[in-house]
């Protein structure tokens, strides 16, 4: 057997030692470099990801604790035994100056789910100022009752008079 001996001059020698530089820079760029980048820009994008969950999520939370607060409130709403809302309209009608103006008031009764109790009472008032009314209106705002006008109409009383023919109904709610 022959041994195959493989003469080389220098310039192959270079060229070979610059190829094998190429291809472990090659093997080390493709095999070290490179996922270390990926993983970088990769942890990158999932920080960004996750700050915008984070604070969707913050978002989300805060949202939650107010409508908790809603409800609470309005539990504690429902849950106190509300004043005969026929009293009550005549106390903010006296405090208004229009209690002269009630025509009527009607109330009925009805039961929710079997949990709640709606008293929807129907009002009317005649010949009303629209400033009364409204100061009116206002009381009832601002009464801090879990109170709803669930109809309103108003339409132009006699002739030739500033004044107002006013029908609505206020619902209220208690638990049963």
């Amino acid at each position: 057997m022959k041994s195959l001996t493989l003469k080389l001059n220098q310039r192959e020698k270079t060229l070979l030692q610059v190829l094998v530089a190429i291809i472990l820079i090659a093997i080390i760029y493709y095999l070290i470099i490179s996922p270390i980048i990926g993983f970088i820009q990769s942890s990158d994008e999932e920080l960004k990801t996750n700050v915008e969950n984070i604070n969707r999520l913050e978002n989300l939370y805060s949202s939650f604790r107010k409508i908790q607060q809603k409800k609470s409130r309005y539990i504690s709403l429902l849950n106190r035994k509300n004043e005969n809302i026929t009293s009550l309209v005549e106390q903010w009608a006296n405090s208004t100056g229009i209690a002269r103006n009630i025509a009527y008031t009607r109330r009925t009764q009805s039961v929710i789910q079997n949990k709640y109790i709606r008293v929807t009472t129907n009002i009317k008032l005649e010949g009303v100022a629209i400033q009364l009314l409204l100061r009116f209106l206002y009381e009832i705002e601002i009464s801090n009752k879990l109170l709803k006008i669930s109809y309103f109409r108003i339409y132009r009383g006699l002739k030739g008079t500033k004044t107002y023919d006013v029908n609505f109904k206020i619902d209220s709610f208690t638990t049963k």
